[in-house]
């Protein structure tokens, strides 16, 4: 049974996009996604609900769906360790779009080569893991460069954002783990830069 795991940064449009590329990818292997297991958080966050969801409904022989591998971690490496091991535990193959090493798990395979090819997998997720860590750590880094900034140019000063504000400026921080640029991501939001680095620098 094929699990499909979407974290998308807002509701709707990443979220239609995500699932249409998951159905067309099963699709061109002559497969089915039985359940789709979505939430909207960052992959640094090690409390995901659905997530856990998805694991403890699976038995032995299902597969983790997922577009690439960001979309499942972004933890630190022992953190993946524990969470990869919890799949493991559970008998669930993890398949990653992006990664054609990793589909492998869709059909049958020859056991005398299949040890060799779980290896390799397994190298390819944990490689994916650490990728996807390290771009996590330097927009955190560009994002602390821009805090630090605007304190110097004393942009810092006004009221605190309001509810509606602070909704966007999380959506923009979602955004921005996930790779997107932070200019691109208050614009497509209508939040100003100087408003995201005052939003942020409240939250410590």
């Amino acid at each position: 049974m094929i699990r499909a795991y979407l974290r998308a940064s807002t509701d709707e449009q990443d979220s239609s996009r995500a699932k249409q590329e998951l159905r067309e990818f099963v699709k061109s292997n002559n497969l089915q996604i039985a359940s789709f297991y979505q939430e909207n958080i960052s992959g640094t966050a090690v409390e995901r609900p659905e997530l856990d969801r998805l694991i403890e409904d699976s038995e032995d022989g299902d597969i983790l769906l997922i577009e690439k591998m960001d979309r499942l971690t972004r933890l630190p490496f022992q953190v993946w360790e524990t969470l990869k091991a919890r799949i493991k535990t559970k008998g669930i193959s993890i398949v990653v779009v992006d990664q054609p090493m990793t589909h492998q798990s869709l059909s049958d395979v020859d056991v005398s080569i299949s040890a060799i090819q779980q290896a390799l997998t397994n190298f390819m997720l944990d490689l994916g893991a650490g990728m996807a860590r390290d771009d996590y750590e330097t927009c955190q880094k560009r994002a602390q460069q821009g805090i630090a900034k605007a304190k110097k140019e004393g942009r810092y000063k006004g009221r605190p954002v309001n509810a509606e504000t602070a909704h966007k400026c999380r959506t923009v921080n979602l955004l921005v783990s996930d790779g997107e640029t932070v200019s691109a991501a208050c614009k497509a939001q209508g939040v100003g830069r100087a408003t995201y680095y005052k939003y942020l620098s409240a939250q410590g």
